[in-house]
């Protein structure tokens, strides 16, 4: 009896172990590919990439919605979230996508000054710069990239377009406007200065009767320059850091006085509405800042760092799109 049930244990123990031999492989355990730091499979994703924007508006919009069919083309899952200018807010995006195992987060920064902050937060994550412009010096090779325009070319194309203006009408002092973004911001600092740089290149000599920010907004423009036109001050032209700006400047002259747009307002960013207002000739210029190169630059650049890729048009860590300007003459070939 002992000896049958032996034979019967060992029996049972041997098909057991030809059961498991026959069966399904275990349940494979997420790979890390050494070269990526990718988590969950081989190349070719699927890849988790945050884009935290600086904030909501047109530009940062467009450039989210040019990023969509590169990334369901890739096979990228793009988690957007709104910083709303708040460095802190920023951060903690960052944090979480880092404890999470994302692999990349694309970053339109809150602030410049935060760029370093970010990077410590993102820990292993690659990071891409997009728009606004980080030190160059926190660049590295195979982990952080830039991916945005020389600031100071769109300010230098308002100021050349105006000198145009102002030497026709055989001008050579003006009065001028200047509406600037967030204050302390890269971007902001250079758009601002180069615009005044190109004007005195050409020998106009700027009187800055309105020097103030309106933090990027509509709204906001609109009510300052409104106070403004009740000083009786009188201006020559109207430079804005973007078309939203610009736009609230424009607004505010349909609504006062003569409801005329009496002097050349310009912008930055040629977005349809910026665009729309050029075609009309409220508008007399703007800069075109491309949502769309930036938004797909963007993630060309993620997945390359992501799979130890070359990019093509990365040089030295710095993906750079150029500026155009945007006028009545060739406004068509930016609108939808």
């Amino acid at each position: 009896m002992k000896k049958k049930l032996i034979a019967l244990l060992l029996t049972g123990a041997l098909s057991i172990g030809l059961l498991a031999g026959c069966g399904s492989t275990p349940a494979a355990t997420p790979d890390t590919d050494a070269d990526t730091g990718a988590q969950g499979g081989d190349a070719g994703g699927p890849y988790q990439v945050g884009f935290s924007i600086a904030m909501r508006d047109q530009f940062w919009t467009s450039m989210e919605n040019a990023m969509k069919p590169f990334a369901e083309a890739n096979n990228i899952e793009l988690n957007t979230l709104d910083a709303n200018q708040d460095v802190a807010t920023q951060l903690s995006q960052v944090q979480t996508w880092a404890a999470d195992g994302y692999d990349a987060a694309i970053i339109g920064l809150a602030n410049n000054d935060s760029a370093e902050d970010v990077l410590k937060a993102a820990g292993d994550m690659k990071v891409v710069f997009v728009n606004r412009q980080p030190s160059l010096d926190l660049l590295q090779d195979g982990k952080v990239v830039y991916v945005g325009t020389d600031e100071t070319l769109y300010g230098k194309e308002q100021g050349n377009f105006l000198s145009k203006i102002f030497e026709d009408e055989g001008k050579t002092e003006v009065n001028i406007a200047m509406f600037m973004g967030t204050l302390g911001l890269d971007n902001v600092t250079k758009r601002t200065d180069s615009a005044k740089q190109a004007l005195a290149d050409n020998g106009i000599k700027a009187n800055y009767v309105f020097e103030n920010t309106a933090e990027w907004d509509r709204i906001k423009a609109m009510d300052q320059f409104s106070q403004f036109m009740g000083t009786g001050e009188t201006v020559d032209a109207v430079i804005c850091n973007n078309d939203e700006m610009a736009l609230g400047v424009i607004e505010a002259m349909k609504t006062n006085g003569d409801k005329t747009v009496f002097c050349p307002v310009v912008g930055i960013d040629a977005t349809d509405v910026g665009c729309a207002a050029v075609k009309e000739g409220t508008m007399a210029c703007s800069v075109f800042q491309d949502p769309v190169a930036q938004g797909e630059g963007t993630l060309k650049c993620a997945l390359g760092l992501i799979e130890g890729t070359a990019v093509d048009g990365l040089t030295d860590n710095y993906y750079n799109i150029l500026p155009k300007l945007v006028t009545k003459d060739n406004v068509d070939e930016f609108m939808k």
